[in-house]
C-alpha cells in the first residue's frame, strides 16, 4: 500500500523495490508534508509519452496541499510520470479515482512510486481525516517507520511490529506540552490491540 529510491530531479519519499526504483517507507503525513501538492483526482485519459514521461489527464476532485507553483501547475489537470518502471514511473488506471501527492518541476505536477499514491477508496476515514485536515497540523513533528523509540520530542515512532496500523490510523500531533505523539483513535487502538494479540498467539 505504501509505495517505491531514485534519485530523479523530482523527488523522493517511500522503501520497496522496482528493479532500479527503490523509495523509503514514509507514512502518509510525511508525504504530505513534504509533497508540493495533494489531491484527489479521477484519471481520465493516459498520453503515452516518448523515452521520458507519459501524461495522465485528471479531474481534480480536492486539494488538500497546493504550493503557488503547484496551483498553477495544476491548473492543467495533467499529471506527468516517469515511462518506464524503472525510473519510478506509476502505473494509473483509468476511471479511477486516487489521492496523489507530488511535486512541480519546471511548472508541471510530477509524480512518482516515491510519491504516495492510493486509490481514494481503499484510504481509511483515519487517513482521509489526516488529508483533509489534521496531517498539516503535525508538520512539525517527524514520524519515523520501523523504530522502536526515541529521544526526540519532535518525533513519533511506528515500532516494528505495528507499522500498518500507524500508516493507515495514527497522526502525529504535538500535546499540550508541545511533544509530538500519537493521538487518540478507536481504529488505531482496535488495529494495536489485534496486533498484539495476534503476537501472543504466535
Amino acid at each position: 500500500m505504501l509505495t517505491r529510491l531514485l534519485t530523479l530531479a523530482l523527488v523522493a519519499g517511500s522503501w520497496h523495490a522496482a528493479d532500479a526504483c527503490t523509495c523509503s517507507l514514509d507514512h502518509p503525513q510525511t508525504h504530505f508534508c513534504n509533497s508540493d501538492f495533494v489531491i484527489v483526482g479521477r484519471v481520465q485519459k493516459i498520453f503515452r509519452g516518448g523515452d521520458f514521461y507519459h501524461s495522465y489527464k485528471v479531474k481534480i476532485r480536492n486539494i488538500f496541499k497546493a504550493t503557488p507553483k503547484a496551483a498553477l501547475a495544476l491548473k492543467a489537470g495533467r499529471l506527468l510520470t516517469p515511462s518506464h518502471d524503472s525510473l519510478c514511473g506509476v502505473t494509473l488506471q483509468p476511471r479511477e479515482t486516487y489521492v496523489i501527492t507530488g511535486h512541480v518541476v519546471q511548472l508541471q505536477a510530477h509524480i512518482q512510486l516515491c510519491s504516495y499514491v492510493n486509490k481514494w477508496r481503499e484510504v481509511t476515514p483515519r487517513q482521509r481525516k489526516g488529508f483533509r485536515l489534521l496531517y498539516k497540523q503535525g508538520c512539525t513533528c517527524k514520524v519515523h517507520m520501523n523504530r522502536r523509540s526515541t529521544k526526540s520530542p519532535n518525533t513519533c515512532v511506528t515500532g516494528r511490529v505495528a507499522t500498518e496500523c500507524y500508516e493507515r490510523h495514527g497522526i502525529c500531533l504535538h500535546d499540550r506540552e508541545r511533544r509530538c505523539r500519537w493521538t487518540r483513535a478507536p481504529a488505531l487502538t482496535r488495529c494495536l490491540q489485534k496486533q498484539h494479540f495476534n503476537s501472543t498467539m504466535t
